[in-house]
């Protein structure tokens, strides 16, 4: 009788033992998923008032292109008091034509809402203009008014003397971006 019990005994070992290596080999096939959500701020977003901006270059050797009123940028912080506007390009600052011609090009950021709206420090876009090789911020402290701030954006691209560009069309897709900090 006492044969029987040590073999249940360590039959029921045995299983148990059985059981949690299964359960451990279980856990090493596990995988894990990082799950984030971000909320937007209720009503923040950054608009133009056009899309496409079609540019006809004199390609002339001599002429550069300049236009400090390209577009008008929209910025609304909805409930942010904290944000940041990101300037971006997809060519990294050329309109391209295909992948063998290229032409540089530069933007920038002038205030036409007046006041104080809450730039921290000066970014290099308001100053002057950039070539978008990398993202350009402007960053804020200062919630904007229900109707947001105003901005124009400017485009230059310069001539470079007795050169010429391919004649084409020319692309690039510039991302202005919005991000709560």
């Amino acid at each position: 009788m006492q044969a029987k019990n040590t073999a249940e005994c360590n039959m029921k070992k045995y299983l148990t033992l059985l059981l949690l290596l299964l359960l451990a080999s279980i856990a090493v096939y596990s995988q894990s998923i990082g799950v984030t959500v971000i909320a937007a701020p209720v009503g923040a977003n950054v608009t133009m008032n056009s899309y496409v901006w079609n540019i006809t270059l004199a390609n002339d050797g001599v002429t550069s292109y300049l236009n400090d009123y390209q577009g008008i940028m929209t910025v609304k912080s909805g409930s942010s008091v904290n944000y940041r506007v990101d300037f971006s390009s997809q060519n990294l600052g050329y309109v391209k034509q295909g992948s063998s011609y290229q032409i540089p090009y530069y933007v920038y950021v002038t205030q036409l809402t007046t006041g104080h709206i809450g730039i921290i420090g000066t970014p290099a876009i308001t100053l002057g203009y950039v070539q978008l090789t990398s993202t350009q911020s402007i960053q804020f402290n200062k919630k904007t008014p229900t109707g947001g701030i105003q901005f124009y954006v400017g485009f230059k691209i310069t001539a470079t003397a007795g050169e010429f560009f391919e004649s084409g069309a020319y692309t690039d897709n510039m991302s202005i971006t919005f991000t709560a900090l």
